[in-house]
């Protein structure tokens, strides 16, 4: 395992350096080869700058630059660069001397060859230099992205966490509502609530479910719900569309039809009810659902949602952002809400 890691980090580090310098030695290499008219000594000579170069490149992007990022000290950091830059290029304008056997005087050291050897290794520290901003731009830009990602699922968390408590609070209604009636429906009541809270603590912790499922949890809302309103309810659930192949964030949909029963048709006492309509294309998944508003509570029902639609607006910022169309009306007698994702 640990020579593996090894391995990694030799491509990673190692390599991309090798062949930086690498491209050093033949640039120069030719195009002072093509000035000079023989490649093979200025090839030479470029390897023989190589350790100079290499030296005030390294010391710029692994000394100095942290420095000043540390610090914030940009004249003193300047003052360090340039007497970094000096030194080696005086190192290198000696050494190409006494290479070529020549004499060291100062106007032969300090001429016009002086500020050549300066502006290459300029050239390459601004090249390294690029590299290494380019490098820890992208690095910042990845960490701001992930604490993005982190702070988005937390919120996600928040809103589940807050979703389950509303969901159980609801359920709970039900079933206290047929033990008033003393109904004899009230143990299968129990066994619906049951399978719905398995359902919502087991199968509703990803970030998507199967829209199927999701549809199978409607249903045994609905089913529950039936129970209470016997045949009073005028109710429609048309579905158009492959269900199984399409994912969605669990109980996205379920709570507008919770919503719908609670604010709407259960306390409509004349004739409630419920549309619901779905369609599933290549492009799009189509959720409009209608509820009836009961005539006393039309003004009510203005502030009715509280936390499920709330919750369900976060949600849908947050995991659909710019791929979701949510349309939500209310007219004299129902109440409408028109959901389209983009698949």
């Amino acid at each position: 395992m640990s020579f593996k890691i090894i391995d990694k980090a030799i491509h990673k580090r190692f390599f991309p350096h090798v062949f930086f310098w690498l491209f050093y030695v033949f640039f120069f290499g030719l195009i002072y080869g093509k000035y000079g008219n023989d490649y093979k000594w200025y090839f030479l000579e470029s390897l023989c700058m190589l350790p100079f170069v290499m030296i005030a490149t390294y010391g710029t992007i692994y000394g100095i630059l942290p420095f000043y990022l540390k610090k914030r000290k940009l004249i003193f950091s300047v003052f360090l660069l340039v007497l970094l830059l000096f030194f080696v290029t005086l190192g290198e304008r000696i050494f190409l001397r006494k290479l070529n056997s020549l004499p060291l005087t100062v106007d032969s050291i300090f001429g016009i060859t002086f500020l050549y050897l300066l502006l290459e290794t300029n050239f390459m520290i601004g090249i390294a230099f690029a590299i290494k901003i380019v490098k820890k731009w992208i690095e910042q830009q990845k960490e701001k992205l992930e604490m993005e990602k982190r702070a988005l699922q937390t919120e996600l968390n928040l809103l589940k966490a807050q979703l389950h408590p509303h969901f159980l609070f609801n359920t709970m209604n039900n079933l206290y509502a047929l033990s008033l009636e003393k109904s004899s429906k009230t143990s299968e009541g129990i066994a619906k609530i049951s399978a719905l809270l398995r359902s919502v603590l087991y199968e509703c912790n990803e970030i998507e479910i199967s829209l199927q499922k999701e549809v199978n949890l409607i249903k045994n809302y609905i089913d529950l719900e039936k129970m209470r309103y016997g045949n009073r309810l005028n109710f429609q659930f048309n579905i158009s569309g492959e269900t199984s192949e399409k994912e969605i964030a669990p109980m996205m949909l379920f709570t507008f039809v919770e919503n719908s029963f609670k604010h709407g048709s259960r306390n409509d006492p004349e004739n409630p009810f419920i549309f619901i309509d779905l369609k599933i294309s290549n492009t799009k998944t189509e959720f409009l659902i209608e509820n009836s508003i009961p005539k006393n509570r039309v003004e009510k029902r203005n502030r009715a949602g509280g936390i499920g639609l709330q919750n369900v607006q976060k949600r849908l910022d947050i995991l659909y952002s710019g791929k979701y169309q949510l349309e939500i009306t209310q007219e004299k007698t129902k109440f409408k809400v028109y959901l389209g994702i983009e698949n």
